[in-house]
């Protein structure tokens, strides 16, 4: 489905298999091109989708010239490969994005990553290749492509007679950008707020040191500054008056935080085990994807503890436990 949501600015609607089932994407036109902001996922009839929908404006696929990603999570760079090879349009990301999507492009060393990771964490042997699965299954949807340019931080891009302004904005995913249209407030913010959920922070398991849920509290910080009159998410609707959803984002991550420090006690615990503990009889339920990003979102928390100094890290025969220091 496409529809104008701004002056020749167009949201096409592609499915995705998860359980948001949609993801946008965005067209900017000018004449007969266009620039893509993100591309969607590789799904049965997805393209040809897209496809029909640039047709009944006129256009088509071939008319991309420019592909800009917020970030490179499957559901939001899966297509960009195949759309690249139709129109041969040059794609735009970050630096660390590319970083990323190196390693989802390099096998090997990303599923022994994973397993390293995962395990040192207090996973099973059954329960890690549980996640390898779901991580192989990820990196089926992302093939390559060739990047043109790295976006840099508070650039200006321009597409035919508009401007952009590129902001940076870690926390769901290293290497996480909006494109913010200043002359309109528009802001195409990706993955950054959702306007129904809080989005998932995903820890990079190449960079330890990456502080999924810090980067974005201060991306917000950083949103809130900006007059935005509107805001397009890459899933669910459009809406203004985004300070409140911000508060209330930071509210849902302050009660999240203090509710899993509160479960941490004297006995060490591993990662896996204290989120079992909180999800409890709830992942009875849960197919492994499911668990995987529960997993994901206690290891952020975890992180920010540590920073914290609420809590302790202690390493025994190569596997992580936390106490509480309190």
């Amino acid at each position: 489905m496409i529809s104008e949501v701004e002056n020749n600015l167009y949201r096409i609607t592609l499915p995705m298999p998860f359980r948001l089932r949609h993801v946008h994407v965005y067209a900017l036109v000018d004449g007969q091109d266009v620039a893509l902001f993100d591309t969607g996922m590789i799904m049965p009839g997805a393209f040809e989708r897209m496809d029909s929908d640039f047709k009944s404006i006129g256009l088509s696929v071939e008319s991309i010239r420019d592909i800009y990603l917020t970030h490179v999570h499957t559901d939001h760079c899966g297509m960009a490969g195949v759309i690249q090879e139709k129109s041969k349009a040059k794609i735009h990301l970050t630096g660390v994005a590319h970083q990323i999507h190196a390693h989802f492009q390099d096998a090997d060393n990303l599923i022994a990553q994973a397993r390293m990771f995962y395990a040192r964490h207090g996973m099973s042997g059954p329960d890690v290749e549980a996640i390898v699965e779901e991580i192989e299954d990820m990196r089926s949807r992302i093939p390559g492509f060739t990047v043109h340019s790295f976006l840099q931080e508070n650039e200006i891009r321009r597409f035919g007679g508009r401007s952009f302004e590129v902001i940076f904005t870690p926390g769901h995913a290293a290497g996480h950008v909006c494109f913010f249209f200043r002359d309109e407030g528009v802001l195409l913010a990706g993955d950054h707020i959702l306007p129904y959920i809080a989005p998932s922070l995903s820890p990079n398991i190449h960079d330890e040191d990456f502080q999924p849920l810090g980067s974005y509290l201060e991306s917000l910080d950083l949103i809130e500054g900006l007059p935005i009159t509107t805001l397009h998410p890459g899933h669910g609707n459009a809406f203004s008056g985004i300070d409140e959803r911000i508060r209330e984002i930071r509210a849902h991550h302050t009660i999240k935080k203090q509710a899993l420090h509160k479960s941490i006690g004297r006995e060490p615990r591993t990662t896996y085990n204290i989120c079992a503990g909180i999800i409890g009889a709830a992942a009875a339920n849960w197919d492994d994807w499911e668990k995987f990003m529960a997993l994901n979102e206690t290891y952020v928390y975890l992180q920010a503890l540590k920073k914290d100094g609420a809590i302790q890290e202690n390493v025994s025969a190569g596997v992580i436990h936390y106490t509480s220091t309190g």
